[in-house]
């Protein structure tokens, strides 16, 4: 595997749907921490940073009708602000737009977003892991959608270590998902059938995941703690 970093001009994930042109009017930048497909939307945690001042989360709360219609999302919560950054941490949900639906459906499990995923005003960078053949095809559709790119790095995986190194991406992310939204918080935050609506399946499903993760970092961290 190869984790491949691409930067391209921020113009290509707008016509993509990535990200609505008018989000620059007021923010910085949008980095994806998460994201999840759920069904034909796809449900993402962001960090967005604002020009100037955060606005209060009742003024949020107020616009919330606004918001959503003038960046066509299902869905905004913010789950934490830093003022001294004017950064905002959120949840969305917006619908999948054809073209990168028809990327998703090209290379399903074979391309892995990942970190560092930053839209800024001018430049956007992508990060992704793919097995190493399946690279040209990635540089073939971009190609053909006429997206201009340039190949930032190509690294090596290195896999993961710690108590985490066990777990599937599909554990990992709901572990994470479910850190952030605050379920493992007492009280919880956050509930089964929340992450289950967020993630477009079953309570049952959610709750299978989450236990079989929770038992291998457990599993994990006492061997190495032995």
């Amino acid at each position: 595997m190869r984790k491949v970093t691409l930067r391209l001009p921020t113009k290509a994930a707008t016509d993509l749907g990535v990200v609505n042109p008018r989000f620059f009017r007021n923010n910085e930048s949008l980095e994806v921490l998460q994201a999840f497909a759920a069904g034909d939307a796809v449900a993402q945690v962001v960090r967005i940073r604002r020009k100037d001042r955060l606005p209060p989360n009742a003024e949020i709360e107020r616009r919330r009708g606004e918001l959503l219609g003038r960046y066509a999302l299902r869905h905004f919560e913010v789950i934490d602000r830093d003022e001294a950054r004017q950064v905002v941490t959120a949840l969305i949900t917006w619908k999948m737009p054809k073209d990168l639906a028809a990327l998703v459906r090209e290379f399903g499990g074979d391309v892995v977003p990942t970190e560092p995923l930053v839209v800024g005003r001018d430049e956007t960078v992508v990060s992704f892991y793919a097995a190493e053949d399946r690279l040209p095809a990635v540089y073939g559709l971009l190609g053909e959608l006429r997206i201009r790119y340039r190949v930032s790095s190509v690294r090596r995986s290195q896999g993961n270590s710690g108590p985490l190194a066990g777990l599937t991406d599909r554990q990992r992310s709901l572990l994470e998902l479910a850190h952030r939204l605050g379920y493992f918080e007492t009280p919880a935050r956050c509930s089964l059938d929340r992450l289950a609506g967020i993630l477009g399946v079953s309570r049952a499903a959610v709750s299978k995941t989450l236990r079989r993760a929770e038992a291998r970092v457990l599993s994990a961290a006492l061997a190495l703690s032995a």
